[in-house]
């Protein structure tokens, strides 16, 4: 029996699984209370009888609860506060804050959620949590709206340092700042005492933390080692097929990774006026290199943008956003690189994935940036250092002869770049930077410099309300809790409103290499690569469309080149073909369900490098070379060219919570560039390279929370 047989049962009860229950349990509308039986929170109270409440007549079965909504809960939390029923009534303003986030996703009118969060931050105060509370201040302050300063000004109020010892000498009248009015939170004068001491960082905080159980079968056609990489049989576990050549442009990471993030960050004022300091320590667990017991600590724990920064506001606001920063990074600069969508970006670091600027480097790149960050632009510049292991001739101690070794030094990058929001629909980025890269071990060019320079520009047109994108691999990571930083936001709709952007980007990098045409030169070889990207949301249906177009040297730029450090070949024995794909991807939420089917497709052309010969009897041969990325090439059979691949899947996404979603999906790939070598059915020696069914069908469900 073909292996597909049992796979295609496994899949339907997958689906039966996880499906079935969301259609047939009725959800409940916006604002619904938990259902009866449901425990409360540990230590939470029971909240107050509702006036006129009765209770159920002997031998009548009890009235069904009515369902309260935002206003309802916050009325019952004001009446349990007036009541001195502090803990009753921030449990009734939580549940009436989360009341109202759903009762704004699905568009019933109510109370806007943050004017609940306000006098929910109001009565954490009350109950001696001035963190939280501070935080929660905070976050409306930093969503504006009419309650935003005040919510800024209690929040600073929480934050003030301590008053230092009195000094000695003549007593100075107190200075006493009035707190802004409230109606639910009366200010309450702390007595004097000595100053607290200075908070620690926050350890144990863990951020950006992925869990995904994986399991499925990326290839039910082919028996396993028919095809590279491997298929094995319907298994636990992430694959590298499961991620498709559209998937996860503006990432790393493909989305199905278990890892984690130990972030001990801390932020002091300075004491120069209008100046920050801050510092953060990031540590990345990837718990799944850690799990495979390689004993490659340094492919499991690793630093993942570690930085110290001084920020002086020059527009003497503490919260504003103006401002001069210096930031170090002591570890490694990966996070600061050239480019804008992450799939083209270059002048990073990341050796480990084939993704650093500096080829043969020893340990990381450390370095540093300076940014001016205004309203409506930003300017900044950096450099950044890497050991490469580079050949010297040295003299042999007490002889003349020559003696070549290998030892490390000290090689740079420097980089720059600006954006500016010409209005509130048009942003434009532009950036450069130049990077050595060692020296040449070629014989004839021995000695000669290595390096590549370059710039990007990009240019969006968009929605007010859906600002250019940024990956989330260039971000820095602050584990401040009072600027909560939250990166799997759940994503929020507003029925009959649409937003959209535009955004085109154009890379080009000059690299100084051998010339492959010339003994003993060097010559410059260009490198191109552009990308278009639509985005389109509304209500509740998204859809992308998305272009991209790589030249030959710009997909293998981080090795550089064909044939490392030497220029492609530009003689008429050889050829190459530059990379163009398009895709397109659409979903659909519903609400009710928190279900979201989604479908993806794309057609890609690869770089091919093509060369031509002529065999004894004078017949031409042709040999192609397909170059997906770095690393990852397929020597087609001799006379055959590069066919198209095409590449579909369809999921179904279901949200289980604000945390937890579990994902089904099939996806198909068509690529006939794959090949395998077998031994001549005719001579029964000789090797041969043919081509397999270039049909590849695979299925698989996940779990994932992400948090």
């Amino acid at each position: 029996m073909h292996r597909s047989a049992p796979l295609a049962t496994a899949v339907a009860a997958l689906l039966a699984t996880i499906a079935l229950p969301a259609l047939a349990q009725p959800q409940p509308p916006a604002g619904a209370q938990p259902p009866a039986g449901a425990q409360p929170p540990a230590g939470a109270q029971p909240p107050p009888p509702t006036p006129g409440d009765q209770p159920p007549t002997a031998g009548q079965p009890p009235a069904a609860p009515a369902v309260e909504g935002p206003e309802q809960l916050r009325a019952r939390a004001r009446t349990a506060l007036s009541s001195n029923d502090v803990s009753g009534a921030c449990l009734l303003f939580e549940q009436a804050y989360e009341a109202s986030l759903r009762a704004s996703q699905s568009g019933t009118p109510g109370p806007a959620p943050n004017e609940i969060l306000y006098e929910l931050a109001g009565c954490h105060e009350r109950q001696g949590k001035p963190n939280v509370a501070a935080a929660e201040y905070g976050q409306v302050a930093a969503a504006g709206g009419p309650q935003a300063e005040s919510a800024r000004a209690r929040r600073d109020a929480l934050q003030q340092p301590a008053q230092p010892p009195a000094s000695f000498g003549p007593p100075s009248a107190p200075v006493v700042t009035p707190a802004p009015a409230s109606p639910l939170v009366p200010s309450i004068a702390s007595p004097p005492g000595p100053p607290k001491e200075e908070p620690g960082v926050l350890l144990g905080d863990f951020m950006d933390t992925r869990l995904t159980w994986t399991f499925g079968d990326d290839d039910v056609l082919h028996e396993t080692g028919q095809a590279l990489p491997l298929s094995p049989n319907l298994s636990v576990g992430d694959r590298r097929q499961y991620r498709l050549f559209f998937d996860n442009l503006n990432s790393r990471f493909a989305g199905r990774e278990n890892l984690t993030h130990l972030v001990l960050y801390k932020k002091m004022p300075g004491f120069i006026r209008n100046l920050d300091t801050e510092a953060s320590l990031v540590l990345r667990f990837d718990i799944a290199s850690l799990s495979r017991n390689a004993n490659n600590v340094n492919q499991a724990l690793y630093d993942s943008g570690s930085f110290l920064r001084v920020f002086y506001h020059t527009d003497g606001k503490a919260d504003g956003k103006e401002g001069l920063g210096l930031t170090f990074f002591p570890l490694d600069t990966d996070r600061m690189r050239l480019g804008y969508l992450y799939d083209l970006s270059w002048g990073g670091t990341a050796g480990a994935i084939n993704q650093s600027i500096f080829p043969r480097i020893v340990g990381s790149s450390p370095g540093a940036k300076l940014q001016y960050d205004h309203e409506r632009f930003s300017v900044y510049a950096g450099f950044k250092t890497a050991t490469i292991i580079e050949l010297s001739q040295v003299l042999t101690p007490g002889t003349s002869e020559v003696e070549e070794i290998r030892t490390g030094e000290t090689n740079y990058g420097f980089l720059g770049g600006a954006g500016v929001d010409i209005n509130d629909w048009v942003h434009v980025d532009a950036g450069g930077g130049y990077f050595e890269q060692g020296k040449f071990d070629l014989p004839d060019v021995a000695g000669e410099p290595v390096y590549t320079t370059g710039f990007s520009a990009r240019a969006v047109v968009h929605h007010p309300d859906m600002p250019a994108a940024q990956s989330i691999d260039f971000l820095l990571y602050r584990n401040d809790p009072n600027k909560p930083q939250i990166f799997f936001k759940p994503e929020t709709y507003t029925e009959g409103k649409t937003t959209w952007a535009v955004s085109l980007e154009y890379d080009n990098l000059f690299q100084h290499l051998k010339d492959f045409e010339v003994a003993g030169a060097t010559a410059i070889q260009q490198a191109r690569a552009a990308a278009l990207q639509a985005n389109l949301k509304s209500g509740y249906l998204r859809s992308s469309l998305t272009a991209i177009y790589r030249d030959l040297p710009y997909v293998l730029r981080n090795q550089p080149s064909f044939i490392p450090f030497q220029t492609v070949p530009s003689n008429d024995s050889v050829s190459t073909s530059n990379e163009l794909f398009f895709a397109v991807a659409a979903d659909y939420h519903i609400p009710s369900l928190h279900l979201t089917p989604g479908i993806g497709a794309g057609l890609q052309l690869p770089a091919t490098f093509e060369s031509n010969t002529f065999d004894s009897a004078s017949s031409p041969i042709s040999r192609t070379v397909v170059v997906r990325e770095q690393g990852n090439i397929s020597i087609l059979p001799v006379n055959t060219s590069a066919v198209p691949i095409i590449q579909a899947r369809a999921s179904l996404k279901w949200d289980l919570s604000r945390i937890i979603s579990a994902i089904v999906w099939a996806q198909y790939v068509r690529d006939n560039n794959a090949t395998f070598v077998e031994r001549d059915p005719n001579e029964g020696t000789t090797s041969l390279r043919t081509f397999i069914s270039p049909d590849f069908l695979g299925f698989g469900t996940m779990v994932q929370a992400r948090f």
